[in-house]
This record gives C-alpha cells, sequence and structure tokens, in this order.
C-alpha cells in the first residue's frame, strides 16, 4: 500500500491507542492506560468518519437515504466482517471449553446489543466499544436526514446533530447513575455516544478553518489541557481509578481533549524520507490495529494456557506475554491480508 495516501499523524495515534490497549491487557500494573487507549480511538474514529459525514451532506443538493445507505454500506463492509469472524471464534471457543453454547449472548452481540442498557456481560470483552460506534453509525446519519428536512443551514444541521448526541449522552448518564449502575458507566452504548460525537464536531471545525493556523493552536492547546487535567485526576487526585473512569466528568473530558490534538497531529509529516522503517512500522500497525483489538484477548488467554506450567517463574510469565504479543501481531497481520482487507476493498466510493 503506498504511504503517501496515508495520514502518518493519525495513523501514529492509531499505534498509540492500540499500543495502551495491549499494554494494559497484557501487563495488569499498567490496567489503566487501557482507558487512554479507548478514548483516543473513539476519538480517532469520530475525526475521520466527521469528514465523510460532512462531504456527504454538502455535496449532494439532498442529503437522502442513498448516501446515508453509502455511508453505512462502507463502514459495514470495514467492521463488520472481523467482528463476526472473531464472535464466532469466542462462541467455538467458549462452546469447545466449557460445553455451553451463549445463544442469548450470542444473538446480542449480532445486533450490538450486549452493552445497551448494562455493561455486565463479560463474553467477548472488548466488543463494548464496538457497540458504541457501531451505534453512533446507525444514528448518526438519520439525525442528519431529519435535522436536513428542517431547511437549516447545512453547518447548522451538522453542528446540531452532534450537540444533540451530546445531550442525549448527558442525560443518559445522568439517569444511569440515577438508577444505580453508574459503576459501569463507562461501557454502557447509550450513555457512550457522545465520545465519537467529540471527534466528529471538531473534524467539521478543522475543515471549516483548514488554513487558519491559530485554530490549530489553540485547539491543539485546549486539548493538551484536557489531556493534563485528566491525568492529574486519575493519578494525582484521591480520587479512585474506578470511581473517576465511569464519572459524567471524566467520560466527557477525555475524549474530547483527544479530539482537540487530532487536527494539529493531522499535519505531523512521514519521517519515511529518513527513515522508512519508522512509517512502515507505524503503517503496519495502524493497518492492523483493528484485528489486533479484536484477537488479543483469545490469543493472550490461550497462550497463557498452553504456557501455564512455566508461568510459575517471572522469567516464564514474561516469556509468555511476550509470546502472546508475537502471535497477536502475526495473527492480525494474517487476517487482515487475507479477510479484512479483501472484503474491505469491496466498499462503494463515499460519493
Amino acid at each position: 500500500m503506498n504511504l503517501i495516501k496515508r495520514n502518518f499523524g493519525l495513523d501514529l495515534m492509531r499505534c498509540f491507542a492500540i499500543s495502551f490497549v495491549l499494554l494494559a491487557h497484557f501487563a495488569s500494573k499498567l490496567e489503566s492506560i487501557g482507558f487512554w487507549g479507548v478514548e483516543l480511538f473513539f476519538s480517532l474514529s469520530g475525526f475521520l468518519i466527521g469528514k465523510i459525514l460532512w462531504q456527504n451532506l454538502i455535496f449532494s443538493s439532498e442529503y437522502s437515504w442513498k448516501q446515508i445507505g453509502r455511508f453505512w454500506n462502507r463502514r459495514w463492509w470495514r467492521t463488520l466482517p472481523n467482528y463476526f469472524l472473531f464472535l464466532l471464534m469466542m462462541v467455538i471457543f467458549k462452546w469447545t471449553r466449557n460445553g455451553e453454547f451463549p445463544l442469548d449472548v450470542f444473538i446480542k452481540s449480532l445486533l450490538f446489543l450486549q452493552n445497551f442498557l448494562n455493561r455486565e456481560v463479560e463474553f467477548f470483552s472488548v466488543s463494548w466499544s464496538l457497540c458504541i460506534e457501531e451505534w453512533f453509525y446507525l444514528i448518526f446519519p438519520i439525525i442528519l436526514f431529519l435535522f436536513n428536512k428542517l431547511k437549516l443551514s447545512k453547518e447548522n444541521v451538522f453542528v446540531y446533530a452532534n450537540l444533540l448526541i451530546i445531550l442525549f449522552s448527558f442525560l443518559s448518564r445522568f439517569y444511569f447513575i440515577s438508577t444505580g449502575v453508574g459503576h459501569n458507566l463507562r461501557g454502557i452504548t447509550l450513555a457512550r455516544l457522545d465520545a465519537i460525537s467529540y471527534g466528529v464536531l471538531i473534524s467539521f471545525y478543522a475543515m471549516k478553518y483548514s488554513g487558519n493556523k491559530t485554530f490549530l493552536k489553540i485547539c491543539g492547546i485546549i486539548g493538551s489541557l484536557l489531556l493534563v487535567f485528566c491525568i492529574y485526576l486519575l493519578y494525582f487526585s484521591n480520587i479512585s481509578y474506578e470511581v473517576l473512569r465511569s464519572g459524567q466528568g471524566i467520560l466527557f473530558i477525555a475524549p474530547l481533549a483527544f479530539a482537540c490534538i487530532l487536527p494539529i497531529i493531522e499535519k505531523f509529516k512521514s519521517p519515511i524520507s529518513n527513515d522508512r522503517m519508522i512509517g512502515q512500522f507505524v503503517l503496519n500497525i495502524s493497518l492492523w490495529s483493528y484485528s489486533i483489538y479484536l484477537c488479543h484477548i483469545p490469543v493472550m488467554f490461550i497462550t497463557y494456557e498452553l504456557l501455564a506450567n512455566y508461568r510459575e517463574t517471572m522469567e516464564g510469565n514474561l516469556a509468555s506475554k511476550i509470546i502472546g504479543l508475537i502471535f497477536t501481531i502475526l495473527i492480525s497481520a494474517f487476517i487482515f491480508r487475507m479477510f479484512e482487507n479483501p472484503l474491505t476493498s469491496r466498499r462503494k466510493p463515499n460519493l
């Protein structure tokens, strides 16, 4: 694949995001760092699809179901095949290991309903973030369509649709907190749709002020300050991590902070002219990141089981983690090349 067609800065952020997730799951002492990885993924996803959604809205005389269907087609060819592949693998793994077929959870998982109103299901645990993304992909274009019927300006349609998602998410979080499920708030689908909206909204303003360096600087400064504030809350305040990561404030600040720094990071140039290895490494990890995210948990557990007799020592435990990580990367690279990429290429054009 041609590196010139990729954005090095955003690919680099994707590498950081998946690295944070891997560190959290392969090293228990670094568990809290996984929070940053997933929130960064949410912001990145919103930032990237925001441009697509805005272009679909302004380059059509009337935003119609045709544009919506094309957007869904591209998103689903990109996300669903891999998800269903690993979902099936998890069901088979559960069946052969415990002799049971989790039919109810499987059906919910097919429709991304397993974490819709609560966060109790641990089967295929990493899928909680995908539920949020898929429901945002489904709902947001419909909201755009409805607002567009009000004959508002295209800019207002786009901004109001995002503000509605953000307001709805805030109110949902207040509701879930009041009903006693606040301890799992971070993973409840209806409570987290705004995590993607911040990236969508910031991408809109980044396009609107694309030639304005002052906007980039101000946005970057705001994002950096918010990120520092989040770090302070999570690591230096007296409030526990478990309480904070399900708090109304941190769930608003963290994805917004990442979203605000993305416009300036998007301008980062690839070091490919000086060091091709760095550019190629960042590109590969970025391309494989979705498969890495989906497969690292089952690969890790299978590796640990196979090497259980060697994990009693510190050296053996470390070796099992390294082996699990290597197999995660190799499997992800294979799946991307033989399965994910061929299916993604079937997508229709954006416009």
